[in-house]
């Protein structure tokens, strides 16, 4: 046990990151028709790391290379990519610091630890269904295995979260195989359980992972368990 707790710590590390800063294009607008200047609100950093990972893992990054370490969804490529990213949504003391003092280095543990979606090997075919900056732990799976269907529900993902991010779904993810849903254009969300149960038919899928608040993970949840779709949904309980 003790061998256990200490492994993490030895592998802590300070590495060079860069961040990329996605404001609001609302607010953005409206701040240079009252101002005349532009004072757009951040609303994401999305933080690049040098090399690839496995899909499924989460990591953990701090300041300082002993405390206030928080966790985040990596987004990669693959294992020999020469990157992978986090996505911060800017919410925290911390995540506000990445915006107005953004570092050239943080401490990380190299030794990562597995998410839900880890357990994707397990299924031949799948949908990854996630909302908001819940695509930082759901992107990887769908990236890097073409039989994972991706479902992102969002208010203009494409300027909310940044070139990086719809980029690299563009780049892997063909369109047969996701649903991005624009609450913004389409007027509101999506009635979640349907539209999983018409993704489950159409795409033949033997399992849903679920990435969501904890309002949205429930209701999926529930959902799924009536219609009787096998649904892996976020732990709200630690």
């Amino acid at each position: 046990m003790s061998i256990s707790v200490l492994i993490p710590w030895v592998t802590v590390r300070e590495v060079p990151v860069d961040v990329e800063i996605v404001r609001a294009p609302v607010i953005e607008s409206l701040c240079t028709v009252l101002t005349g200047t532009m004072q757009p609100s951040p609303k994401v950093a999305v933080i690049r790391f040098h090399r690839g990972m496995q899909q499924g893992l989460l990591g953990r990054i701090s300041r300082s290379s002993i405390m206030e370490y928080h966790a985040f969804g990596i987004i990669s490529e693959g294992r020999h990519a020469r990157y992978h990213y986090m996505i911060c949504g800017v919410q925290g003391d911390f995540t506000k610091a990445l915006v107005s003092d953004p570092p050239k280095t943080l401490w990380t543990r190299e030794l990562k630890f597995a998410g839900v979606g880890h357990a994707s090997a397990m299924f031949k075919r799948g949908i990854r269904i996630c909302t908001g900056t819940g695509i930082g732990a759901a992107l990887s799976t769908c990236i890097q295995s073409p039989n994972w269907f991706l479902i992102w529900i969002g208010s203009d993902q494409e300027k909310t979260f940044g070139p990086t991010i719809t980029g690299l779904i563009r780049k892997h993810v063909e369109p047969e195989r996701m649903i991005l849903w624009d609450s913004r254009k389409r007027g509101g969300r999506p009635d979640t359980v349907q539209l999983l149960k018409d993704t489950w038919k159409s795409w033949g899928a033997e399992v849903i992972f679920i990435t969501s608040n904890m309002q949205g993970n429930d209701e999926m949840m529930q959902g799924c368990r009536e219609a009787g779709l096998h649904a892996f949904g976020t732990l709200w309980d630690f």
